[in-house]
């Protein structure tokens, strides 16, 4: 009897081998090989991107000239009444603050360096989109009108974001490294925006403390415009 139970064990154990082997067998079947493309495919390839990357300046410009199109008209019909000017001042002051134009005026520029990591490599942190959205709440707290991180303007519809490895950050879907210098320009007040970065502790805020950070004023920093279009698939106005 018991030899019996013992040779259905071992009849059993050979059964489930002989199914994982199997098994096996079949995943490794359907795994694709990773090819490595052609010279010809690489050269295509890259074509494309060209192409694309053509159709892209193309549309660019025409987007360029369509908004002067709207600018002189608009300029046209205020010179044709007092009510048309204060309209277009509106419009003016309206796609200034949206970041729909190029800002300019008074403010700081402020260089984050990160320091030598191996003098803190147990401790060292590069910055995440937590340092960066903290900076700009603190300049937008101290009375920035205008803000731009790596030249890329910071609107209501920006958005930053760390990668999963925070190999980079996405300010408006455009990649910023935490491992170069990162440059944040701010128009506004240079002496209370200053003051705010200077108070102490504000820069010593989780991995800004691993950064060599300057700021200084100057009298006429350039605001780039937001360079993507607003949404409002889902927004509409609230009318009476």
């Amino acid at each position: 009897m018991n030899m019996n139970k013992k040779n259905n064990q071992w009849l059993v154990a050979v059964v489930f081998l002989i199914l994982g082997f199997l098994l096996t067998y079949q995943y490794q079947q359907r795994q694709e090989p990773v090819r490595t493309l052609t010279i010809e495919e690489t050269e295509l390839l890259l074509q494309e991107i060209a192409t694309l990357e053509g159709e892209k300046e193309e549309l660019l410009q025409k987007n360029r000239k369509l908004l002067q199109d709207v600018k002189n008209f608009e300029t046209a019909a205020a010179s044709s009444s007092e009510a048309h000017a204060l309209l277009k001042q509106e419009l003016d002051r309206s796609r200034l603050l949206l970041g729909m134009v190029d800002a300019k005026g008074p403010g700081i520029v402020m260089t984050l360096r990160p320091t030598d990591a191996s003098l803190n490599p147990q401790t060292f942190n590069y910055l995440t989109d937590l340092e960066l959205i903290y900076l700009v709440n603190e300049l937008k707290f101290a009375g920035a009108e205008a803000i731009s991180i790596n030249d890329k303007r910071v609107t209501i519809q920006t958005g930053i974001q760390s990668s999963a490895n925070n190999s980079y950050i996405l300010v408006n879907d455009e990649k910023v490294s935490p491992r170069d210098e990162v440059v944040i320009r701010a128009v506004g007040d240079p002496e209370k925006l200053k003051g705010a970065m200077a108070f102490q502790g504000v820069l010593s805020y989780y991995a800004l403390e691993f950064y060599d950070i300057r700021f200084h004023s100057e009298d006429h920093i350039l605001i780039p415009k937001y360079n993507k279009a607003y949404r409002t698939d889902s927004m509409e106005e609230v009318r009476p």
